[in-house]
């Protein structure tokens, strides 16, 4: 079953300028582009924009099915900066486990090139 990506309503991913690129009830895929307004003092896209579309895509996988989830908890490891130069940050979710009431949902945040600069994991509450 495929996520209908037309009815995704999600002002905070729309403010952060992520797209969406595929979804099914195992997985999506998502990115955006760098932008000035979302770097630290030193050009670097800060980790609250890294939690950003990590959430966003996680949270597109769990609701996949039509069910609606929150964020129930995540946990993120930092490996590697991003500079406005990067352009693009992918973010790449997988479903770990769909219960009754939670889906866990691991997410790769990645450059262009496929170097991994963060991962973690997300567990959403159904709703």
């Amino acid at each position: 079953m495929s996520l209908d990506l037309s009815n995704e309503k999600y002002p905070y991913a729309d403010y952060f300028g992520i797209e969406i690129i595929e979804a099914d009830e195992t997985k999506a895929l998502g990115r955006f582009r760098t932008k000035k307004d979302f770097t630290d003092m030193l050009g670097h896209v800060t980790g609250g924009a890294y939690a950003s579309l990590a959430d966003a895509i996680g949270g597109v996988a769990a609701r996949a099915t039509g069910d609606m989830y929150v964020t129930q908890n995540c946990s993120l490891q930092f490996y590697q900066s991003t500079e406005l130069s990067d352009e693009v940050l992918i973010a790449k979710a997988t479903v770990r486990h769909r219960g009754s009431r939670t889906c866990i949902v691991a997410v790769e945040l990645l450059h262009a090139d496929g170097d991994v600069v963060c991962d973690g994991q997300f567990s959403y509450s159904k709703i």
